[in-house]
């Protein structure tokens, strides 16, 4: 069966239809309760810190991740709003590159999902998942590969948002160097300056050095590990591939979708959906639950495998696969595709 077929039931059955208007409404119900939690913080301090400082984390993971959906043009119809929060959320509120975040996810992620050499998210500084990945680093990083890793990814994970920061700076920099600077490079780095200006250098005149600091610390790394617990067990523990076939397949071969009690899924922003959401980017994360069901019944019908695992077993999943992930040598898509359809569809 042609991919053609699933659009167009998958369109007849209007997934493909924005759902802005309760979007901002989720958005904004989102930024409020965090306003609330940066409030409860400064004005009763430590105690306070303690039980919102993990909320406001998570609340900021969701957040980041309704720029992920503009970044992809699902949240609306309009170019321009989608672009408008992109920039909001991703530099301004998040501190991380618009530019730096299309190549790094909309285009190497999604373009090679599981691919090594490829795909950056199978493989966050420092952790590798393939052995030729491995081979690639530095001496120090294969060091640390083979005596830390098995240990060191979820508290490391911690690291997360200031590491893609790094690397969002890094990427400015070369963007600069190699395509000039130009009005997105612009604009890129004025946002990235007034998310640490509103987050870091306003807080410190205010709170003083170290309470700004300190919560700007913990905050964030909340939603590093936030982050990796929504993205890795999405991808990592599947097969990783030394190339990939050039069809929609892959896309179906290489991700999972988690399941999740409804109340939790909310704050996932549709990325527990990840096979509709690699297929087509473009459903709004409101609609792919009713995608879900319309894709899983169709690969059903063409008998082609589609992943779908509680969410608690694909995370312990993920996390027995990071630990020795540098030793495992990619295998060819050829064979990945003949073991799953082996071991799916039986």
């Amino acid at each position: 069966m042609e991919l053609c077929s699933l659009r167009a039931e998958l369109r007849s059955a209007g997934v493909f239809e924005h759902r802005e208007a309760r979007s901002w409404g989720k958005l904004g119900l989102m930024a409020a309760a965090l306003a609330g939690c940066l409030v409860g913080i400064a004005t009763w301090g430590v105690v306070a810190a303690i039980a919102l400082v993990p909320v406001a984390g998570v609340l900021c993971t969701s957040i980041a991740m309704c720029g992920h959906e503009g970044s992809h043009k699902s949240f609306s119809g309009s170019s321009w709003r989608n672009a408008l929060l992109v920039h909001l959320v991703f530099p301004v509120f998040s501190g991380l590159g618009s530019l730096y975040w299309h190549n790094k996810h909309d285009r190497l992620h999604h373009g090679h999902p599981n691919v090594e050499g490829m795909d950056p998210d199978i493989k966050p500084f420092p952790f590798v998942s393939s052995l030729g990945d491995h081979q690639r680093c530095n001496r120090g990083a294969r060091w640390f590969q083979r005596n830390f890793q098995r240990y060191a990814f979820w508290p490391m994970s911690m690291l997360m948002t200031m590491g893609m920061r790094r690397s969002s700076i890094v990427y400015l920099c070369s963007h600069a160097r190699t395509r000039g600077i130009d009005r997105a490079w612009l604009v890129d780095v004025a946002c990235i300056a007034a998310h640490y200006t509103c987050w870091i250098v306003l807080p410190m005149i205010v709170w003083g050095p170290g309470a700004a600091l300190l919560t700007y610390a913990a905050i964030w790394s909340v939603v590093g590990i936030c982050l990796a617990l929504v993205f890795a067990p999405a991808h990592i523990g599947l097969p990783v591939v030394n190339d990939q076939h050039r069809d929609w397949l892959h896309q179906i071969e290489t991700t999972r979708n988690l399941e999740l009690p409804r109340v939790v899924s909310m704050f996932f922003i549709g990325l527990d959906y990840q096979i509709e959401h690699h297929l087509f980017p473009k459903i709004p994360h409101m609609n792919l639950p009713k995608a879900a069901a319309i894709t899983r019944a169709w690969c059903a019908r063409a008998r082609m495998p589609y992943l779908s695992e509680p969410y608690l077993h694909a995370l312990g999943d993920a996390t027995r696969f990071i630990r020795d992930a540098w030793t495992r040598e990619a295998i060819s898509p050829v064979d990945m595709r003949e073991a799953l359809r082996a071991t799916v569809l039986g």
